[in-house]
C-alpha cells in the first residue's frame, strides 16, 4: 500500500517536467533510520562503487549512481521541501508518465522530501540521457 502512494506522488508530478527543469527518482522511504520501505528495484551505489544500504542521511549523501532493474518514474525535484498535497486532485485516467529505462545512472544529489505521515522520501536528482526516457503506464 505504501509503495503505491509513492508511486502515485511521483506519477503525479511527471507530467510537470519541463526540458531542461532537474529530473529525480524517488528510491525509497525513510524513517526514524530506517528503509519504510525501500525499492527493492533501485541499488545505490557510492563513488567507489559499492552498494550503500545504510539509510542514515550522511551514507545517503555519498550515493553517485543508482542501478535501476526496471523502468524508474521521472518527477521533477521537490528537494527537501514538503510534498504538494494531492488531496483535492479528482482521481484521472492512467496515462503514460516519463520514466527512466533499467540500467545504471548517475545520481547529482540527495533529497529529503517530509511526508506528512512521518518519514522522508529519498529522493535522487539524476542525470537522464534522452536515449533513456521512455514512457510507462502504472
Amino acid at each position: 500500500m505504501k509503495i503505491a502512494a509513492l508511486l502515485l506522488l511521483a506519477a503525479a508530478a511527471a507530467p510537470a517536467l519541463a526540458q531542461g527543469e532537474a529530473q529525480c527518482i524517488v528510491a525509497g522511504r525513510v524513517d526514524a533510520g530506517q528503509w519504510a520501505p525501500r525499492f527493492d528495484a533501485v541499488q545505490l551505489r557510492g563513488a567507489d562503487g559499492r552498494v550503500i544500504a545504510r539509510p542514515d542521511r550522511q551514507s545517503l549523501a555519498g550515493v553517485r549512481s543508482a542501478e535501476l532493474a526496471r523502468p524508474a518514474l521521472l518527477s521533477k525535484c521537490d528537494g527537501d521541501r514538503p510534498l504538494a498535497s494531492g488531496d483535492e486532485e479528482a482521481a484521472g485516467r492512467k496515462t503514460a508518465v516519463p520514466a527512466i529505462s533499467a540500467g545504471v545512472v548517475e545520481v547529482e544529489a540527495v533529497s529529503f522530501p517530509k511526508l506528512r505521515t512521518g518519514g522522508e522520501l529519498v529522493e535522487l536528482r539524476v542525470r537522464v540521457p534522452a536515449e533513456r526516457v521512455v514512457a510507462i503506464t502504472r
